[in-house]
């Protein structure tokens, strides 16, 4: 008598779709969010203002703030999204892309000076986070949905 190992089938979430790619992806993006604001947060210049010329470190104290969201709404649309794994590719890749424009532009864009102290104020370190997390809203609406009619 032969005997065959039958193989088990992929783990499979709705509609068949393999939750393990989508699952990967979503992570990867959520990593990406992270890495952006640790990096912006440790090298982003600070705040300085007054006559003893304080150091705030703003990005340090926002930035989380807007990480947090985009990581809910990252979450929120791989929960309900389109259970595509080629659709999270790109979806994780877009993400990753825009948080890095956003540590970039936070650590090396301009510092907007005034007065005669002067107070330096680095403008995209505190924007810029508050623009990838729209950003990634709209991303994430593009995410969820969207959706492949199964037949």
């Amino acid at each position: 008598m032969v005997k065959t190992e039958v193989p088990a089938p992929p783990v499979t979430g709705p509609r068949g779709a393999r939750r393990p790619e989508r699952s990967m992806w979503v992570g990867t993006a959520v990593a990406a969010v992270w890495v952006a604001v640790g990096v912006l947060s440790i090298f982003a210049p600070d705040l300085v203002s007054g006559t003893q010329q304080e150091h705030v470190p703003v990005a340090a104290l926002l930035t989380w703030l807007w990480g947090g969201l985009a990581t809910g709404l990252i979450l929120l649309a791989g929960a309900v999204g389109d259970t595509s794994g080629d659709r999270w590719r790109g979806v994780a890749t877009v993400i990753a892309v825009m948080w890095g424009v956003v540590a970039v532009a936070g650590i090396w864009s301009p510092i907007l000076e005034t007065g005669t102290d002067p107070t330096r104020v680095p403008l995209a370190a505190i924007f810029a986070p508050v623009a990838g997390a729209i950003g990634t809203a709209f991303v994430c609406v593009y995410a969820a949905g969207g959706r492949r009619s199964e037949r």
